[in-house]
């Protein structure tokens, strides 16, 4: 089903990572989406991927809505948005960063040029000469 919705309307990032959440979510001790509706988990599974990876903001490509979402797999808004966040949680989700951020999300990610230096954070651009 997720690969499938990637198909049409995401691209091939999306589906590698949405088919990776299915695998790892098929591997947990109690496999989550052995109950429940089933389209309910894949649309679940793409709003937890969309949201951490800007799907939903149109300066960002893809863009999908949430009623897309929903329209595809034929789900409400508030159990797809409800099983997302049980996923989000359950993977420890976030913006910027982790398994499952889309390859320009983590181009485009504004930490990337930060690290410490005895305990306080600078920017890379801080040790640059000027030009």
């Amino acid at each position: 089903m997720v690969k499938g919705f990637c198909q049409q309307y995401l691209d091939e990032d999306y589906e590698q990572l949405s088919c990776k959440m299915v695998e790892k979510l098929g591997r947990k001790r109690t496999v989550p989406f052995m109950s429940g509706k089933l389209e309910i988990w894949a649309a679940g599974i793409i709003h937890a991927i969309g949201t951490v990876n800007f799907l939903f903001d149109n300066s960002f490509e893809p863009c999908v809505s949430v009623h897309d979402i929903c329209d595809y797999f034929g789900t409400t808004q508030s159990s797809t948005s409800q099983k997302s966040k049980l996923i989000r949680d359950m993977f420890k989700m976030s913006h910027f960063g982790g398994e499952f951020a889309t390859q320009v999300s983590q181009q485009h990610n504004p930490f990337n040029k930060l690290f410490s230096v005895n305990g306080f954070v600078v920017s890379a651009n801080f040790f640059e000469e000027d030009k």
